[in-house]
């Protein structure tokens, strides 16, 4: 059995984020914006028959926009095959978020600032409960994936001069995410006075769905900057049965990461519907959180995701 081919592996790649992000746009993206019902447009609250004027011209608006992101993913996996710069591919299949996450979050922002301006006053009730990183955090599969990680850098600091840091590098700062993982179970949001019992379970399981979505992104960064040293140590050609367990093991792993997330869209849309929207209103005390996030959630993502896309930014004009 010989090993893959460099095509054979960026088939397998590009099939994979070709796939999920068909099934998720088409499933969850698309009726994104109706999520909590026709009372809500991305989760802000709109006036009665919003869908039968206005928003039926907001609605064309943010399905174009996913459509067009789409297509520029499409467009460019689509020239790197013509033009055989295989490279480029894990580069624009990884990379699609530094485009898709901006403009989202854009699309969101500029909703609430033109739809969202007047938010609904709400009483809310307090919640008593002591939430405990341990109850949410595994300790030691923490432990495990940070010694896996001083591994994979040992290997590569002993052969030096033969590695090209950049990549790793990469991998290894995309897997930093325990702060983000503190960030969110410290973080919480005002509970309406009304069915409060139903939006503190809708929160915690949200809140849980987004530390097991991190969890899995924290492995598959983990399985990834593994393949580095495997190929410092082993040969590819001389031990072809590594490399399909190495992409045995990947597919896996990716595979799980996306049931995690539709799992997670999916309880959104199913749990959430008949709840008012985390954001959606403001309290007699305090503003709606920005995007429904707490400050230090949104403060480290800034922090994570700038760093990405500055180490994107530098493979390029290295």
């Amino acid at each position: 059995m010989s090993a893959p081919t460099e095509f054979e592996v960026m088939i397998l790649v590009a099939t994979l984020v070709v796939l999920t992000l068909a099934y998720s746009l088409v499933k969850f993206g698309w009726n994104q914006p109706l999520r909590n019902g026709p009372g809500f447009f991305l989760g802000i609250e709109v006036p009665e028959g919003f869908y039968d004027g206005p928003g039926r011209a907001w609605l064309t608006g943010y399905r174009a926009t996913l459509v067009a992101l789409h297509l520029v993913l499409a467009v460019a996996l689509g020239v790197c095959f013509a033009l055989k710069r295989l490279n480029l591919i894990p580069l624009w299949c990884g990379g699609f978020a530094l485009i898709y996450v901006p403009t989202v979050v854009a699309l969101k922002l500029w909703t609430r600032q033109q739809l969202g301006t007047k938010p609904p006053v709400r009483a809310v009730a307090l919640s008593l409960e002591s939430r405990r990183l341990g109850d949410y955090i595994s300790w030691p599969m923490e432990a495990l994936s940070a010694a896996i990680v001083a591994f994979c850098w040992w290997v590569l600091l002993r052969h030096g001069a033969k590695v090209d840091w950049l990549p790793p590098l990469q991998m290894t700062w995309s897997g930093i995410i325990l702060p983000g993982k503190i960030a969110l179970v410290r973080s919480g949001a005002p509970l309406p006075a009304e069915r409060t019992e139903e939006h503190h379970r809708y929160q915690d399981a949200i809140r849980r769905s987004g530390i097991r979505v991190l969890n899995a992104w924290g492995w598959l960064m983990v399985v990834t900057l593994c393949g580095f040293p495997l190929r410092q140590i082993w040969s590819p050609v001389a031990l072809p049965w590594m490399v399909w367990i190495f992409l045995g093991v990947f597919t896996a792993v990716f595979a799980y990461m996306m049931i995690v997330i539709f799992r997670g869209q999916r309880l959104a849309s199913t749990m959430g519907r008949d709840l008012y929207p985390v954001g959606s209103f403001i309290t007699p005390y305090r503003s709606a959180p920005w995007m429904g996030m707490s400050r230090s959630y949104l403060t480290w993502f800034a922090i994570w995701f700038g760093g990405i896309l500055v180490l994107v930014l530098y493979s390029q004009l290295r």
